[in-house]
């Protein structure tokens, strides 16, 4: 008769050492620059500049949410208990991440591309806030295992 422990042992080594497969799960962006659209048509450092600089949002790459940020969340949220993000995708374009979404009732969009055909791991992105700011900088892929 097989001892149970040694058949406990074996199986979660087993599980242990299957190779899992690794999932693109969300994106994590770095804010380079905050920019505003000035009154000659040109974009210029936003006044909430220092807010934003160097700091993080994430993405959940399925529903295309900012579901999480180290900056001041209400202004780079995407969606609320009415709106949700609409996710855009074509890999035969440069850019072929893209989320939107419409706030119609309050007269407002928030619109979201990320060039995933860049050859880097740092792939670049346009965030357009819902309150009119422009992010721009790099995201790279958050990995987990699903």
């Amino acid at each position: 008769m097989v001892n149970k422990n040694y058949i406990s042992q074996v199986l979660i080594t087993l599980i242990l050492i299957y190779p899992f497969p690794v999932f693109a799960k969300d994106y994590a962006c770095m804010i380079k620059a905050v920019l505003e659209l000035s009154d000659t048509g040109l974009y210029i450092e936003h006044g909430w500049r220092a807010n934003y600089m160097n700091r993080k949002f994430f993405v959940d790459r399925e529903t295309g949410k900012v579901i999480g940020t180290t900056a001041l969340k209400a202004r780079l949220t995407n969606f609320d208990k009415i709106h949700s993000p609409k996710v855009f995708h074509n890999t035969e374009e440069k850019t072929s991440y893209k989320v939107l979404t419409i706030f119609e009732d309050k007269g407002q969009f928030s619109s979201l591309r990320i060039n995933e055909n860049v050859v880097s791991d740092e792939k670049p992105y346009s965030y357009q806030t819902a309150v009119g700011m422009l992010l721009t900088g790099t995201c790279i892929e958050e990995t987990s295992k699903d």
